[in-house]
């Protein structure tokens, strides 16, 4: 490739399904082996589908609504007259140039002969009169504009700048607070893929547990124990799965956070 000289292309395989993708690299084999590529690029992919899972599922991209503060000593910003002016001394400035190039010119052409006879300057000024008159004209107004934008400071406060208008920032404890809990969530969602890793296959687990975790069901106080029965699955597999995962969760002995610390049994019915 011209842009990035020799490439290399490695083709990864899928043992079940014998699937194949390529991997293009322009390292050298002395650099990286196939071996050593795969797993960086695997890595990668497994980065950004986890970073697709967070904001997909867990909305950690998201925070409803946005509670503000005022700031109090509001920013510095840059002087929007300055940046007014600017332009206008920019402008000037050209078309100063552009005069004093044509003037040049002229005077050029006198002192050479190439006009058609040569005159002394101050016949050159009486002859080009307007273009003497609009160059002094365009330099006073420069100097005026520059000892504006000299007086005036660079910098001024975010509200002077913008008629009164003052700056607030983002109040973030909200969110942090929230975020906290969604990576908790999670984090509980992983462990829990793990735990069905040993009663289902590697490839449908998450589809599986977002199943069993929405499934609806019955909450029940019997006695001092707190009931969670969800409504049996049709597929025997899942079913299977979230009989086993409501038994592993049982041996952690779970209790309600409340005052009462109810212990808590899982059971699919």
């Amino acid at each position: 490739m011209s842009k990035y000289g020799k490439i290399r292309t490695i083709v990864i395989q899928s043992g079940r399904k014998k699937k194949r993708m390529a991997i293009y690299t322009n390292a050298e084999k002395e650099e990286l082996n196939g071996e050593q590529i795969i797993k960086l690029m695997c890595r990668r992919w497994g980065q950004e589908n986890y970073i697709k899972a967070l904001r997909l599922n867990y909305l950690v991209d998201y925070s409803p609504g946005f509670p503000t503060e005022e700031i109090e000593e509001q920013p510095l910003v840059d002087n929007p007259e300055r940046e007014k002016l600017t332009p206008r001394e920019a402008s000037l400035a050209a078309k100063l140039q552009k005069i004093k190039a044509e003037i040049g010119e002229k005077v050029i052409e006198s002192a050479t002969g190439k006009a058609a006879e040569k005159i002394t300057l101050q016949e050159l000024k009486e002859k080009h009169l307007d273009l003497f008159a609009e160059a002094i004209g365009r330099e006073g107004e420069k100097l005026l504009i520059g000892q504006k934008i000299d007086q005036l400071p660079k910098e001024i406060p975010f509200d002077e700048a913008h008629e009164g208008r003052r700056q607030v920032r983002f109040n973030y404890e909200r969110k942090c607070f929230l975020d906290c809990i969604k990576m908790f969530t999670y984090a509980m969602d992983k462990k829990m893929c793990e735990i069905l890793l040993s009663y289902h296959d590697r490839q449908d687990v998450w589809p599986t547990l977002a199943m069993i975790v929405r499934r609806g069901g019955f909450v029940k106080l019997e006695g001092n124990k707190l009931y969670v029965r969800l409504r049996g699955f049709k597929n025997l597999q899942i079913d299977y799965a979230a009989r086993h995962l409501c038994e592993n969760l049982n041996k952690m002995r779970p209790f309600t956070l409340d005052k009462f610390h109810f212990p808590v049994h899982y059971e699919v019915v």
